[in-house]
């Protein structure tokens, strides 16, 4: 699978995305959550242009974006909250298959450079932001799934859980935040798990892309 190497242009399209969201939680006034779904739409749009190349994939993230776009309208005209769970659903497949994408160009790349770090970041970034969708879906079905969350719907509960999210990620666990259900704890422990499991992946592949480098050189 090819890629083109643009891993920077995902990681700020994603670093922009996770600062404005805690901007528009923080300060309401700013916009709604159509602004939270332009934004969804719009890392969408930066990780097809970036990242893709290969056709199967870049028509499968054009269907995405299309479908995306199509939801963001009707949500303005309607305003029903099912448009905004389409389109979270949306960017979770594209968050899930771009993950998949990075992480295989990680496993298979020869020699490590900057943009071979900064996908290692981009996949992690990823990963956080795809846990906490999960996060809020389960939240949605099963109401009190997690102890600790001001937010009711919309984008200040996903600001929350994408908090959560990453907190778990890294194995901070601060408390401030617990999940109650049997499967919102099995996706928290899974993504402990998968924090762990990829560092030590990744310094493994890097170490092993350095020893090649050296032994080809000398």
């Amino acid at each position: 699978m090819q890629v083109r190497g643009n891993f920077a242009y995902l990681l700020i399209s994603l670093l922009g995305f996770l600062s404005i969201i805690a901007i528009l939680t923080q300060y309401p006034t700013i916009g709604g959550d159509q602004i939270f779904m332009l934004l969804l739409e719009a890392t969408l749009i930066v990780g097809i242009w970036s990242l893709v190349r290969q056709r199967f994939w870049f028509m499968f993230g054009l269907v995405l974006i299309a479908i995306g776009g199509i939801n963001i309208i009707v949500d303005m005209i309607i305003q029903h909250s099912w448009a905004h769970y389409i389109n979270l659903l949306v960017a979770l497949l594209f968050y899930l298959s771009t993950t998949a994408i990075a992480f295989r160009s990680l496993l298979t790349g020869e020699r490590i450079d900057l943009n071979m770090i900064m996908g290692s970041i981009c996949v992690y970034v990823l990963v956080g932001i795809s846990w906490s969708i999960f996060y809020y879906f389960e939240s949605i079905i099963h109401p009190g799934a997690f102890n600790g969350i001001v937010g009711e719907g919309g984008k200040q509960q996903f600001s929350e859980l994408l908090y959560y999210s990453y907190v778990t990620l890294s194995t901070l666990g601060y408390g401030d935040i617990t999940p109650v259900t049997p499967i919102a704890r099995t996706l928290a422990f899974l993504e402990a798990l998968f924090g762990q499991f990829y560092i030590a992946i990744l310094v493994a592949s890097f170490v092993g892309m350095h020893l090649s480098t050296k032994r080809s050189s000398s």
